[in-house]
């Protein structure tokens, strides 16, 4: 792929050489107007070139950049989003056949604030979400209430090991077969789960309640903060 960089910004252009990581992407640094250079298929530039018939990306949120790149010269849109809820969350983008875009996130603010740029950007067509980890499922799920529409969940079980972006990219490529229009109501087993883990990341320390398991799994508290809290209820017993 051999992109045109038209940027005089330079603190601009140093950041986005910095994002481009694939090394399937080939720089050109533009310097004059008209571009004669047949090879190049996409250009960046910081405002849009009138009558320039080359495909054109102005550099809005440089973590989708590469993303952007690729749509473009894959000549998609409407993809399809999938995510691996998990204490690290995969991110896996499909579009046109192939995997686009991989990345994994430890905040989910983070991971709602590049879907948000993907669909303003691009285009979304599907959000699909793994059913695992009802915590921060159930928190991903309130992050991207406004893709509601859209959402679907899929069931993980029997879709084998690997990486969280792995995880995601067999999300995005399964057929969602929940409907999430109803409320979520945690079951008993998802709860004594919680009660479960909260043993071991307290280090057996304590096991809090099924009130706070259950406000984890909707996704009113952290882990931590359920922790926390169970530990200071105890104490003024």
């Amino acid at each position: 792929m051999i992109v045109g960089l038209y940027i005089n910004d330079f603190a601009l252009l140093n950041r986005i050489t910095n994002h481009i990581k694939d090394k399937n992407i080939k720089l050109k640094h533009i310097k004059t107007l008209p571009i004669s250079d047949n090879s190049i298929q996409v250009l960046i530039s910081k405002k849009k070139i009138k009558k320039c018939e080359i495909p054109q990306i102005q550099p809005d949120n440089l973590e989708i950049l590469e993303l952007k790149i690729r749509c473009v010269i894959f000549e998609c849109s409407d993809l399809v989003i999938g995510i691996d809820p998990g204490g690290v969350t995969g991110l896996s983008v499909i579009g046109a056949n192939r995997i686009l875009f991989m990345d994994t996130y430890k905040d989910v603010k983070n991971m709602s604030t590049v879907i948000d740029s993907i669909n303003l950007e691009i285009g979304i067509q599907a959000v699909k979400i793994g059913t695992g980890s009802p915590p921060e499922r159930t928190r991903i799920l309130k992050a991207l209430k406004k893709y509601s529409s859209i959402v679907q969940l899929v069931d993980e079980q029997n879709s084998g090991s690997g990486s969280h972006t792995k995880a995601a990219t067999r999300i995005a490529l399964r057929k969602g077969e929940l409907n999430i229009g109803q409320n979520y109501h945690p079951k008993k087993g998802e709860i004594a789960w919680i009660q479960q883990e909260s043993r071991r990341i307290s280090k057996g320390l304590v096991t809090i309640d099924k009130e706070l398991a259950y406000e984890i799994l909707i996704g009113e508290v952290s882990m931590n903060q359920a922790i926390k809290k169970y530990t200071e209820k105890i104490k003024n017993r």
